[in-house]
């Protein structure tokens, strides 16, 4: 979660989220490891969107799949995501998920970091 600290100072943003679209949880017993979704931007073109847990990385295989799933049957020609470049496993996961690396977004986040953008695009 270190990589996405920033989106723990506002909880408004969550339920923003979990109120657009389509989200899930996984859970291991009754700990959350991971809750991730897709915002509908317009026709066509959506935001993929990922909170996970520090302790995720020993469940990787079982989320990467049904993530991978979903965005595989999800009906959107266009889903982007947003990845911090200083996290070289978030910046592999974006990749083995599909996304493409599209460029550099100085100043993004509330704090003013830099992320950068990835996107899946299926062409008709």
């Amino acid at each position: 979660m270190t990589a996405q600290a920033w989106l723990g100072k506002d909880l408004k943003y969550g339920a923003m989220l979990k109120a657009a679209g389509p989200c899930f949880t996984g859970f291991v017993g009754d700990q959350v490891i991971a809750c991730a979704g897709v915002l509908p931007i317009w026709e066509g073109r959506a935001q993929a969107w990922s909170m996970l847990s520090t302790s995720l990385p020993q469940h990787i295989m079982g989320v990467h799949r049904a993530v991978k799933r979903f965005l595989d049957s999800y009906p959107m020609r266009r889903v982007e995501c947003t990845v911090d470049p200083r996290s070289e496993t978030a910046v592999r996961w974006a990749k083995r998920l599909g996304f493409t690396y599209e460029g550099r977004m100085p100043g993004y986040t509330p704090q003013g970091d830099t992320m950068d953008l990835y996107a899946r695009v299926r062409w008709p």
